[in-house]
């Protein structure tokens, strides 16, 4: 048997910078370790003994627990990677998901990432993270996203956050949450929610909530109460996809539903509308009816012109938040 103690202690003594409760290992055996056993057990037919890596990886497991007094978990925070072909030993921090709920308070911030503008609500998370947390990057998985010029109001969008590689994991969220708000200088607010597994980015981003928004829509004329009886009825609607994204999504018409429509304002020929829809609808549109695209909408019901000049979503109708 290879001599591997200094190995062990040298590993624990390289995690020492990060804070875990528990970790788990893999290990990969010399070649000529592996080939001879193989060898062994074809030629004597050994059928139910505990092969080596077996073995040595719970006498691995058994010495980091008596050594660094962490335990073992196969879904640990930490992997401690042997290479006993090599010599070394790796350490691989995994990472953090939290369950929030973001609002957006501006318009004119993308949700994620984008070099074509300079904030984003991801990027104020990241660098609140980086902060808090130490660790190398961050992401931000949404339950869909609103256009840059969108304001998301109300209770939020529903997302998951993810923290890579983290040094520190037993943050207070409410630091965190603290950070982004400061950061963002009030722009962007971040509620946690709690901490969850990995399936819950899936979980996130499959899903499909109704939702609610505020717009207001300016008319080429004064929209009577007949128009504005038709427009408050429109339900079933097609909608090929948009001009403005069909150079980044599939040309194709979606069938949605239009939950309600009530007017909150009226100004001659500007009006605020109350919008409740499916999920998947592009609101823009319905209003203006994209040339044709999307039938009916408020430009084809009012017989004349309508733009929308500021949107915001009000309320997205989630239900994971209260799994709990």
């Amino acid at each position: 048997m290879m001599d591997y103690e200094q190995l062990i202690t040298s590993a624990v003594e390289s995690a020492k910078g990060i804070e875990y409760e528990s970790f788990t290992t893999s290990l990969r055996l010399p070649e000529s370790a592996a080939k001879e056993e193989e060898n062994v057990f074809k030629r004597d037919g050994i059928i139910g003994k505990e092969a080596l890596k077996t073995r040595m990886g719970r006498e691995v497991r058994e010495k980091i627990e008596k050594i660094s007094g962490k335990k073992m978990d196969l879904n640990g925070d930490i992997v401690f990677k042997f290479d006993l072909d090599s010599g070394t030993v790796g350490i691989e921090i995994k990472p953090l998901f939290l369950l929030c709920k973001y609002r957006k308070l501006v318009r004119g911030i993308s949700q994620t990432r984008w070099d074509k503008y300079d904030s984003s609500v991801e990027g104020f998370i990241v660098d609140a993270a980086e902060e808090l947390y130490g660790c190398t990057n961050a992401f931000l998985h949404g339950s869909g996203r609103e256009d840059v010029d969108v304001r998301m109001l109300g209770d939020g969008r529903i997302c998951v956050v993810e923290i890579v590689e983290p040094r520190k994991r037993s943050v207070d969220a409410k630091m965190l949450e603290e950070r982004v708000r400061k950061i963002s200088q009030g722009a962007v607010e971040l509620r946690v929610i709690r901490q969850v597994g990995n399936e819950y980015v899936w979980i996130t981003k499959e899903a499909h909530f109704d939702k609610e928004y505020e717009a207001e829509v300016e008319f080429n004329r004064e929209i009577d109460e007949e128009m504005l009886g038709r427009i408050t009825a429109i339900r079933a609607v097609e909608q090929r996809t948009p001009l403005r994204v069909k150079h980044r999504r599939a040309d194709m018409v979606r069938k949605k539903h239009v939950l309600n429509i009530e007017v909150c304002e009226k100004n001659e020929k500007r009006i605020k509308f109350r919008i409740k829809t499916e999920a998947g609808t592009y609101i823009k549109e319905l209003i203006s009816g994209d040339d044709g695209r999307t039938r009916p909408s408020f430009a084809e019901a009012a017989g004349c012109t309508a733009k929308c000049t500021s949107l915001d979503v009000i309320n997205v109708y989630e239900y994971i938040s209260e799994w709990w």
